[in-house]
């Protein structure tokens, strides 16, 4: 009877054992299957896609029009007309970097900072050309970290333009002749911006924004600046874009969690977390910002509060080099820039800008899918059929003779 008794202990332990080991063993599966599911892997053959040509964004260093100004000096009931101008002036080039030079002035309220710095623009219309046939891009006003700005070939410019943020549109814009790619077949490709005033240009991909972390090319008044460029590229595989954010680690731009934007773009993340802890620090954002709910807009006294946070807010570090938690994800088909060849030569002609692709990269990135659910269920049939001597089929013979054919089994008992 002890023997018995012995090996009935030593069976169910083993049993117990196994049991244990297939449950653990499955749901680490079942983890890696929700945490690293993708694999980045390469392509080579460079004739087998096209390049995103790149986008550009310009912001002059002439925000004010000296016309308009004028004009708005002349219709203020401000008595002291020179503190008023020297305010504008000074807000118009405010950022980051430079909130504390804003003087000190009560005349404007702040929630009109934005609408008084957009009445007083200067027009922006240079000559584009593109080194491409058939090809027509618009230049799109956005407003930036540093100010507004124009973009070309981009797809998300548009969802902070001026006319956009005036409409209250959250609403994503799909447009045409929005971006275009390239091929090697085509060749060298540039376009120019003809005409145009001192500047900083930023290059970046057409699903992305520049921020004032942004690396950029400064063209003083006639001057010609040339900018050639290479790009490397990530893309995702329709297998990949179907899992979820969490599983991929990256976003489309459609797939937003922003509060203060309609689409979602890695910068325009880092951007949120700026908003957050100017919230935090000062309990106002700056008047470049949009706005929600009952979020206060800084006045005087708040871009100062802000600027002695500068060196966090445009890192987003904190003191001892902490990066700051944005929580922000890539975007799932990013473009990244890589300057080839930088010219800068005075011009008589006036200040033009050219840029394009050279070189056309040899190879891209692609996120595509490792460890798909197929590949879960084998892992987990294989655990059970290793340890337990069944599969994952046993399982559900398990669940359908407890549920279903139990069930069919009571009711045609009661029915004799």
């Amino acid at each position: 009877m002890m023997r018995v008794e012995c090996f009935s202990f030593l069976w169910l332990a083993m049993v117990m054992l196994s049991l244990y080991i297939t449950l653990y063993i499955s749901w680490s599966t079942w983890a890696r299957y929700q945490s690293s599911p993708t694999v980045i892997s390469m392509d080579r053959d460079m004739y087998a896609w096209n390049t995103t040509f790149p986008c550009i964004t310009i912001c002059p260093d002439d925000k004010i029009d000296p016309e308009k100004l004028e004009k708005y000096l002349n219709d203020s009931t401000e008595e002291d007309k020179q503190k008023l101008k020297t305010f504008i002036m000074a807000l118009s080039n405010a950022t980051f970097e430079n909130f504390h030079t804003v003087p000190v002035y009560n005349g404007i309220k702040p929630q009109y900072y934005l609408e008084t710095l957009l009445s007083l623009l200067p027009p922006f219309k240079p000559i584009l050309t593109i080194g491409a046939a058939g090809l027509f891009l618009d230049i799109v006003p956005t407003i930036t970290e540093m100010g507004v700005c124009y973009a070309i070939n981009s797809k998300v410019a548009v969802h902070n333009s001026p006319e956009y943020r005036k409409a209250n549109k959250w609403d994503i814009i799909e447009t045409k002749n929005s971006s275009f790619s390239v091929h090697p077949l085509d060749g060298e490709v540039f376009a120019q911006v003809l005409n145009i005033t001192s500047y900083n240009a930023y290059i970046h991909g057409p699903l992305e924004v520049p921020d004032i972390s942004a690396k950029s090319h400064h063209s003083p008044t006639y001057f010609y600046m040339k900018i050639f460029v290479t790009a490397t590229t990530v893309y995702t595989a329709p297998e990949a874009a179907r899992l979820s954010v969490g599983q991929r680690g990256c976003r489309f731009k459609h797939e937003n969690n922003l509060k203060h934007n309609s689409v979602y773009t890695y910068n325009l993340c880092r951007i949120e977390c700026r908003i957050k802890l100017c919230l935090n620090y000062c309990q106002c954002i700056p008047h470049f910002y949009r706005r929600i709910g009952d979020e206060k807009i800084c006045d005087v006294n708040g871009l100062h509060c802000i600027a002695a946070y500068k060196d966090v807010l445009i890192n987003l570090r904190h003191k001892g080099d902490k990066k700051v938690d944005c929580d922000c994800d890539a975007i799932c088909d990013d473009v990244n820039y890589t300057v080839q060849t930088f010219a800068l030569q005075s011009w008589v002609l006036g200040t033009n800008f050219q840029w394009g692709i050279v070189t056309y990269p040899r190879m891209r990135y692609k996120r595509d899918v490792l460890f798909g659910f197929t590949d879960v269920l084998v892992a987990v049939g294989g655990m059970a059929g290793f340890f337990l001597g069944c599969s994952v089929l046993s399982f559900m013979e398990i669940v359908y003779f407890l549920t279903l054919r139990l069930i069919c089994y009571t009711r045609s008992t009661i029915h004799y």
